[in-house]
């Protein structure tokens, strides 16, 4: 490499979770360069009130950029990130930056000219290391797989290429450090110490984010998912190595958090390696997102042994819904089956489900209700998210051939999986509380009455509020004990039965 370089990556989230630019920078530091991680913590835009930076924040932003000799600036860019990275970036040319300034991740991928913003120098499609590689290395930009930029004038899309996707196991461990990077927390940059990654971090920051493999089996229409097909993963023999090395260096760390999309998507032998040297090298527990159609007994049993204490896995939709709608294969049925082997084991199982539906008729929320009642009780809840039109999605692309977008809550480019825009549809209240409140807490017959009364009783409706307020009660206990461990839901889940259990219609 012809000169030093100096990288900052960056990200703005609401939570201090930066597992991309973490791999990504531990990736650079192997080319030589000296990386600094830069979070930038801001809750997520709402009604009226977008994402944005002071003028004291850029100042400060600025300096660490000086203070570090910083020559290249690298965004993680989602969708709902894109409009304050281009505030941010115009702000910094502004301040005196002369750096270079680029941006890879989803938003990239599924709108590669939209993210060259003005300041900005380059965007990447697909799999960043590669383009990053070369870009340092200073290699002609029309050489550079995925890489967009300007020509003559013109924005041009290099088109992305299977020399993106690197063998996983070649790349080294994730950055995790403290006193180093920087974290910007209620308009203050700091450095980022362990006591602010555990109050700004998922899980209060004592589960490791680990990824083991890319790519996903599924092409929901409402996702982009960066890494694309079949899935890659890394050798159980990799895994375990980052995983004792966390431990290590790190021993605050108290469990894991397996992030992959298709965390079975690998062969059986895999898997029987994995749980056997988790329990005997690691010893730490852990959580996984699942796919129901790979989730059998036999599997659940040696994963749980393994430490396996936490499962995500999603319902989503109707059968109607899935299948019209997002382009899912899984069904009520397959979902209802890999449910009740989950939590036979004694696992805690969050299921998502998608709400805000504009497509949504109330026999689909009916269906769902009916879903999640045949689930056996206690140890298991739900987790909702607004569904939400991302650009260049097959949804988004549908929506726009129908003229629908005006009809939905959310927007990718302000408050994606959130509700943002007033005049957008919303789930009906006693369906929401039900389906993502009360039905976990309380028995399958009072879920059989309240779902056959439906929001047409006057009493099931007061029924309904009636448990939703009383969960309310407890939501603060519930963030306490989530930001401590996974193991405390089962008491949680009994003090919510105790405030629950007298439903009447």
């Amino acid at each position: 490499m012809p000169a030093q370089k100096r990288l900052v990556l960056a990200t703005i989230d609401q939570d201090e979770r930066p597992v991309s630019i973490r791999t990504l920078g531990a990736y650079a530091e192997t080319l030589g360069v000296e990386v600094a991680l830069l979070v930038l913590l801001k809750p997520l835009a709402r009604i009226g009130r977008p994402v944005e930076f002071s003028d004291p924040e850029i100042r400060q932003i600025a300096s660490f950029l000086e203070s570090r000799k910083a020559t290249h600036l690298g965004f993680y860019l989602m969708t709902a990130s894109l409009k304050p990275y281009a505030l941010l970036a115009k702000a910094l040319r502004a301040a005196g930056f002369r750096g270079v300034i680029l941006a890879g991740g989803v938003h990239p991928t599924l709108c590669p000219e939209e993210s060259l913003v003005e300041g900005a120098d380059f965007a990447v499609q697909g799999p960043g290391e590669l383009p990053l590689k070369l870009l340092l290395e200073g290699a002609e930009s029309a050489s550079i797989p995925g890489l967009v930029w300007r020509r003559e004038g013109a924005i041009a899309v290099n088109p992305v290429t299977d020399a993106q996707k690197m063998d996983l196991d070649a790349l080294p461990f994730p950055i995790f450090r403290f006193d180093k990077d920087r974290v910007l927390v209620d308009g203050r940059l700091r450095r980022l110490s362990w006591r602010l990654h555990r109050k700004h971090a998922t899980w209060g920051g004592r589960y490791y984010d680990v990824v083991t493999s890319r790519g996903c089996i599924y092409r929901c229409a409402y996702c982009c998912n960066l890494y694309g097909s079949p899935v890659r993963r890394q050798t159980v023999d990799r895994v375990m190595s980052e995983l004792k090395s966390v431990r290590a260096r790190e021993p605050r760390v108290a469990g894991l958090n397996f992030h992959d999309d298709s965390f079975f998507a690998g062969s059986d032998e895999w898997l029987e390696a994995f749980c056997a040297r988790m329990k005997a090298e690691v010893g730490l527990p852990f959580i996984v997102r699942m796919i129901p159609r790979y989730v059998t007994p036999e599997r659940i049993r040696k994963l749980k042994d393994a430490g396996m204490e936490y499962v995500t896995m999603g319902l989503e939709g109707s059968d109607r819904i899935n299948k019209t709608l997002y382009n899912r294969s899984e069904t009520a049925e397959s979902y209802i089956e890999a449910a009740k082997v989950i939590l036979g084991e004694g696992v805690y199982l969050s299921t998502d489900i998608i709400i805000h539906n504009p497509y949504e008729r109330e026999e689909d929320l009916r269906e769902m209700a009916e879903t999640l009642n045949e689930l056996p009780r206690p140890n298991w809840g739900v987790v909702s998210l607004s569904l939400t039109p991302f650009p260049n999605t097959p949804l988004y692309r549908r929506c726009v051939k129908e003229r629908s977008l005006d009809r939905f809550a959310t927007d990718a480019y302000d408050s994606m999986l959130m509700p943002s825009r007033e005049e957008g549809y919303r789930t009906p209240r006693f369906w929401l509380l039900l389906n993502t409140q009360v039905l976990p807490r309380i028995s399958m017959e009072q879920g059989r009455r309240l779902i056959r009364a439906g929001p047409g009783d006057r009493r099931a409706i007061q029924s309904v509020e009636r448990v939703a307020s009383a969960i309310q009660r407890t939501k603060a206990i519930t963030t306490w004990m989530q930001s401590r461990t996974p193991r405390l839901y089962s008491f949680l889940e009994g003090v919510s039965r105790l405030l629950t259990r007298r439903v009447r219609r």
